[in-house]
């Protein structure tokens, strides 16, 4: 393998792992009207009986 193709499969290695961790990283947030924005004002759900 010549010195270019050394080089760049590590970055390319290292963007895709960071895009796969991006999804862990950030915390879901559920929206819908007005609640969600929040941590003190959440989302309540209520279950059928």
């Amino acid at each position: 393998m010549d010195k270019y193709t050394k080089t760049i499969l590590p970055v390319i290695a290292t963007a895709l792992v960071a895009i796969a961790l991006q999804n862990f990283i950030t915390p879901a947030q559920a929206v819908g009207k007005g609640c969600g924005f929040n941590m003190y004002n959440p989302c309540y759900v209520k279950t059928a009986p």
